[in-house]
């Protein structure tokens, strides 16, 4: 389970490459993400892309843990 801190270092690191495509935010220890697109494949690259990213946010978070 994440802490609330976390997940906010996280979302920081997220939301430098959000653009117009995702919106993320904090509730607690959840990181919350709302993604738009205009069509079924461009908002399957959006959460592609933002899965990537979301990996590598955790990895470097949990080094610091």
């Amino acid at each position: 389970m994440g802490s609330e801190e976390r997940a906010r270092t996280i979302n920081r690191s997220l939301e430098m490459d959000n653009g117009d495509h995702a919106r993320s935010w904090v509730e607690g220890p959840v990181l919350k993400v709302d993604c738009k697109a205009e069509g079924l494949m461009s908002l399957l690259r959006t959460i592609e892309d933002l899965m990537a990213c979301l990996k590598v946010a955790e990895e470097i978070t949990d080094v610091e843990d």
